[in-house]
């Protein structure tokens, strides 16, 4: 694809050396072994975490995370939440799920909020997530509230800031950026922000692909990279960042990815778009409701005028 990274060698020769900086975020084929010794976080919506998941699952859905419009809570608030779901951050946790950004989010704000050991089951828990049948049954709702008191420290080595990144940018020896959008929002082609278009020398490699490349083992990144990613808002952009840390790829998250970057028209923008202004639709308005009284009023008017008149000629000729 367009300006993709290009080193695509095999995947075990570039993570290897990398592989025991992601041992507390890592994928994992089956939860068999694991249950009984770890707790596990349901990210899908509650009615189905409750419905059926791994019997005895914190349910946790992603959008819980999130406020309006998208927007990622404050660590307070997620401390909060946490602690309604069950959890200390010393615990080792599997999230499992059936859609990968929503359970790569979870599990990357659980990493990132200092939960102690993050595991992710590749398996879809709606397929049975490759265990036996009595291992299924009803999830378990969050409480109203903290029991016990979520006690995590943020893991900020792993989050940069807008304004960090920005004067990163402005210096010497910048952070290699990836950005984890397709194609068609790298190149601006695409709008969901306020412009479009890329940060400055940030290299294309959308999520699919990135995901599709690991589970064939073809992805590989140069060696002793510290890479700065990135999505759409902090939802794509959390989830890319799992993917690769959790594959043992070094990397930091700009927590609210391109649309808050966007949002700045102070900050640099590479390849830079606007959306095309689109004419609204002229608004067919409601007659004011005095406005048909008046109108028969004055027709009648009319006519009274026009028979007076015609009456008056008639008797004059």
């Amino acid at each position: 694809m367009t300006n993709r990274v290009a080193a695509v060698i095999a995947l075990a020769l570039a993570l290897a050396p990398a592989a025991a900086s992601a041992a507390q975020l890592k994928y994992v084929a089956s939860a068999r072994g694991l249950l009984g010794r770890v707790i596990v976080v349901d990210a899908r919506a509650q009615p189905a975490c409750l419905a059926k998941s791994v019997r005895g699952a914190h349910c946790l859905p992603a959008a819980d995370f999130l406020g309006p419009h998208g927007r990622l809570a404050s660590f307070r608030q997620i401390f909060w939440l946490l602690g309604t779901a069950g959890l200390s951050a010393s615990e080792h946790v599997l999230v499992v799920g059936d859609d990968p950004t929503e359970r790569d989010f979870v599990a990357g704000m659980l990493y990132l909020s200092g939960q102690r050991e993050v595991s992710i089951l590749a398996q879809p828990v709606s397929k049975g997530a490759g265990l036996a049948p009595e291992a299924l049954g009803p999830g378990t709702p969050r409480a109203m509230t903290r029991n016990p008191v979520y006690q995590g420290t943020v893991r900020g080595a792993d989050i940069v800031l807008r304004s960090e990144l920005a004067r990163a940018l402005a210096a010497p020896g910048a952070p290699p950026l990836l950005d984890g959008r397709s194609d068609a929002e790298y190149w601006g082609e695409r709008i969901r922000a306020w412009r479009g278009g890329h940060l400055p020398g940030a290299q294309s490699l959308p999520i699919e692909a990135a995901r599709s490349e690991l589970a064939a083992g073809r992805l590989a990144l140069p060696v002793g990279k510290h890479f700065v990613v990135y999505g759409h808002d902090a939802f794509e952009s959390v989830a890319y960042f799992t993917l690769l840390e959790a594959a043992g790829i070094d990397a930091r998250v700009l927590l609210e990815g391109w649309a808050d970057w966007a949002d700045h028209p102070d900050l640099p923008v590479a390849s830079e778009t606007y959306p095309d202004r689109v004419a609204k639709p002229a608004v067919a308005r409601e007659p004011a409701p005095w406005l048909v009284p008046l109108s028969v009023f004055n027709l009648l008017a009319v006519l009274l005028l026009a028979g007076g008149l015609a009456y008056a000629w008639k008797r004059k000729t």
